[in-house]
């Protein structure tokens, strides 16, 4: 075995044992004080959700960023839902369900967000320049359909509330965009 697979092993072995560490004392914890699991759901949920992520960012050998824009497209609404159930049972006399009409369209706009991206870096074969130009481009109408959704209010509304957003990642796309073009220039 090569020295650098032992080292990305034990990383990785090391990173799930404080993960289940982790875990148990929060399950613990909260039996300890509430006699029932209650928030530890939240607790248990998150860290399952960002180990999961994080080690499809940090281990995976090839394609870190396809692995993690996976777990997220998998584990996102079962996470949200959670949180739903969980804050609904109990912390609140009056529940509140927000997954459907709120969760559920954000979590899909931000999912097609990242799928398109990684789609036009692969199909396209863009230097990371123009991709990152892309994507910031991309991120406006992810950023307005996610504040229209949140806010429940009309789209001229969250442009004039996201203007300051809005001219920051056109400045990004343009720059990156613009970097793209000096990255190809140099590479012919």
């Amino acid at each position: 075995m090569k020295e650098s697979n032992k080292k990305g092993s034990w990383g990785r072995k090391l990173f799930w044992i404080l993960f289940f560490l982790a875990f148990a004392i929060t399950a613990v914890t909260n039996l300890a004080i509430d006699h029932q699991l209650t928030w530890f759901r939240i607790v248990g949920s998150s860290l399952i959700f960002a180990g999961m992520l994080l080690d499809a960012l940090f281990f995976s050998k090839n394609a870190r960023v396809i692995h993690s824009v996976s777990v997220f497209t998998v584990l996102v609404v079962p996470y949200f839902m959670v949180l739903e159930r969980t804050v609904n049972t109990y912390f609140l006399d009056a529940p509140i369900y927000w997954l459907r009409p709120i969760g559920l369209p954000i979590a899909l706009t931000w999912i097609a967000y990242f799928w398109i991206n990684i789609g036009i870096r692969k199909l396209l074969h863009w230097n990371m320049g123009s991709c990152l130009g892309i994507a910031s481009l991309l991120a406006i109408p992810a950023v307005v359909v996610t504040n229209m959704v949140a806010n429940q209010t009309n789209v001229y509304s969250i442009i004039e509330m996201s203007f300051v957003t809005i001219v920051t990642l056109l400045g990004c796309g343009a720059l990156g965009l613009i970097a793209g073009l000096f990255m190809r220039k140099r590479t012919r």
